[in-house]
Order: structure tokens, then C-alpha cells, then sequence
């Protein structure tokens, strides 16, 4: 819809299909299909999807690498009087995806922010998966660093709320037990490919999920990662874990050039030691090797 230059338009910020194409309120197909210009993530992964219901509407590009000059092209736009809707490849714009600073900067600029509900990894996520949604915690993408990321589960460890990431599936072997050894054995889920053919929930105890993807291959897709805040359970396993820890600790003190033997081989002379399973020493032998470093 055109309107004239002394009546700026409005920025819709529009949710879209996951995967399923069904997936799309009636309000949102009738809004794509009638503002003149629609921002998109990827231009061409969103073409699908518009040419699916008749919208025809002028792209432009808006993603993480240039969305401080999209931001800036859609204030113009807008201030012309022709409305925008932005678009993400998939869910809804600016969770964990690019479309924050175009909100920002059309508020700073006093124009109007609409948002059109709809579909969300996060939400789709979190009501299937089995844990408590009363109170959660977004942390977004897990750091790419392990370190970083146990930095980040320190601070997150005394939240009684459900912690809720985006993991790459490519590295939920390598997060999982990162994630244990932070914040000790929790209830999990992990939903995969979500609205999907090959939609997938995985959910168990931290040790169950981990033991369930040893055999097989590297998964495909993102991952929403759901872990259980700190409850009762949580604090009774943490003190198990922390007499554990200190144990191991005395142990690994008293070992001839422990850093030149490495993790897996640390492991296997601990839990010999302290008659304990290798699934519990190792996370805990890693750390103690990262304090070192």
C-alpha cells in the first residue's frame, strides 16, 4: 500500500514457516500480499514460499552481514509511505536471527512497529518438550569456544528456569558434555527439524541423550537444545559432583605429568582409581585440564 511522503508507513515484522509451507496464519498471507516491498533473510530461499501463495511483492536482501544498510533502506522506504514487512528464512525475525537493529533503528526514528505473530523454534520447542515452561531462559546460539560457553553455563547454573539454546547439530556431541560438567546430570531435550519430515525429539537425562547419539552419524539441521533449571534434584546431583570433583582432583594432583597423558587417558586411570564410570570422570577430567591451561 502507497502512501504519500508526509505519512510515513509501517514496518511489519511477520512470522513464517518453520518448514511445514501449511504453517502461515491467513492474516500474514494477507499482509505479504499486500505491502509493496518485503525484506527477506535470503531472497531466494524466501521466493518458495511467497510463490506458493501468489505474493508478489518487491524483495530486498536483509541478513547479518549487511543489516545496518538494510536497516537504514527500510527507514527510507518507509518514510516514503510504503510499507515493509520483514521476514526471516524461518520463524520469526530478530530471535536469533538478523532484524534487531532495523526494529531499532525505525523506532529511533519514531516509525511504527507491527508485529504479525507466528511460527517460533523457540515456543514450538519449548511446549513439546516435556519441561517445565513456567519460567525459561533464551540464551540463543551456544558459543562457538568452549570456554566461552562454560563461562556462560557458570552464570546460567542457579536459574531455576529451563535454559533453551540453538545448537548447530553438527556439535551437539561436543556441547553435551560440556553442558554436564557445568551444570551437572539434568533432564533434556533436544528437537530436531522441526515441522519437518524428519521432525525428532530426543529426551532423557544429559548421560541418556549423550548415550543415545553415540552410534550415530552427525545429525543434520539446527538443534533446539531444552535443559531442566536448577531444582532439587539439580542440587543434590551438583553436591555428588562436587565430592566427586574433589576426589578426582586429589587424584589427578597426584599423577606424574598429568597434562602430557590427556583427557581420555587421564580418564581411564580415575575411574579405575575412584571406581567410578568413565561418562562421569571424563567432562570432569576435561575441566580440570582447561583450569591448567
Amino acid at each position: 500500500m502507497n502512501r504519500s511522503a508526509a505519512s510515513p508507513a509501517c514496518l511489519y515484522i511477520v512470522g513464517t514457516p518453520l518448514g511445514n509451507l501449511e504453517d502461515i496464519t491467513f492474516r500474514a498471507v494477507e499482509l505479504l500480499r499486500r505491502v509493496p516491498v518485503i525484506a527477506c533473510e535470503d531472497t531466494r530461499h524466501s521466493a518458495r514460499l511467497l510463490a506458493r501463495y501468489g505474493i508478489k511483492a518487491r524483495l530486498i536482501s536483509c541478513h547479518e552481514h549487511n543489516e545496518q544498510a538494510a536497516a537504514a533502506q527500510v527507514a527510507s522506504l518507509l518514510h516514503s509511505g510504503l510499507e515493509v514487512a520483514l521476514i526471516s528464512d524461518a520463524g520469526t525475525p530478530g530471535i536469533s536471527d538478523p532484524g534487531y537493529r532495523v526494529v531499532s533503528l525505525a523506532l529511533e526514528q519514531g516509525l511504527q512497529v507491527v508485529p504479525v505473530p507466528g511460527p517460533s523454534a523457540l515456543t514450538a520447542s519449548l511446549c513439546a518438550a516435556g519441561l517445565p515452561t513456567d519460567s525459561f531462559y533464551f540464551a540463543g546460539f551456544v558459543p562457538a569456544r568452549q570456554k566461552a560457553l562454560e563461562n556462560l553455563l557458570r552464570e546460567l547454573s542457579t536459574l531455576k528456569g529451563s535454559l533453551v539454546f540453538y545448537c548447530p547439530a553438527r556439535r551437539i556431541k561436543a556441547v553435551l558434555p560440556v553442558i554436564r560438567g557445568c551444570l551437572g546430570q539434568r533432564r533434556a531435550a533436544i528437537c530436531r527439524e522441526l515441522t519437518k519430515i524428519h521432525e525428532e525429539f530426543i529426551r532423557g537425562t544429559l548421560t541418556e541423550i549423550e548415550r543415545g547419539l553415540e552410534t550415530r552419524e552427525t545429525l543434520k539441521g539446527e538443534i533446539v537444545l531444552i535443559v531442566e533449571g536448577r531444582g532439587k534434584s539439580t542440587v543434590e546431583s551438583e553436591n555428588a559432583g562436587a565430592d566427586l570433583a574433589g576426589r578426582l582432583e586429589k587424584f589427578l594432583d597426584g599423577v606424574t605429568e598429568a597434562r602430557a597423558r590427556g583427557a581420555r587417558s587421564l580418564t581411564v586411570l580415575a575411574a579405575e582409581e575412584l571406581g567410578e564410570k568413565r561418562n562421569r570422570i571424563y567432562p570432569l577430567v576435561c575441566a580440570w585440564l582447561n583450569r591448567l591451561r
